[in-house]
């Protein structure tokens, strides 16, 4: 797999050694390893602070490994930036849960206030009757 210098990369901390990639259930997906047989650095998006109250980055691209994944990770302890700050800094994850939850909630919340609004308007014109 090659790097896309548009997007900051990671690499690994030893060398020598591997480090493992993880799918969105926290399940090994494959490594980063030594040249020349595997890629020891790998384009990432973000990092987040996710299991194990560790910190994470989160892969450019989550194919290409032994299993499919819609979202893969590499631990930052056993990382570093391949050029730190180049293209530009290794932003936060947004956390998106927040809005997701709060669309789950609006429809109903919404609902819920026009049947307040609906009825408290219907008894002011019961009452001036």
């Amino acid at each position: 797999m090659g790097l896309d210098a548009n997007y900051p990369a990671v690499t690994m901390n030893d060398p020598n050694g591997h480090v493992a990639v993880y799918n969105q259930d926290h399940v090994v997906i494959g490594t980063l390893g030594p040249t020349p047989y595997e890629s020891p650095s790998v384009n990432v998006t973000c990092r987040l602070k996710k299991w194990d109250d560790a910190y994470w980055y989160r892969l450019l691209n989550p194919n290409g490994w032994s299993f499919p994944a819609t979202s893969a990770y590499v631990s930052a302890d056993e990382t570093h930036e391949l050029n730190p700050g180049q293209p530009y800094p290794i932003p936060e994850c947004s956390d998106s849960s927040c809005l997701s939850t709060a669309r789950r909630f609006a429809g109903p919340a919404l609902a819920a206030l026009g049947a307040v609004t609906g009825a408290g308007a219907l008894w002011r014109r019961r009452r001036r009757k």
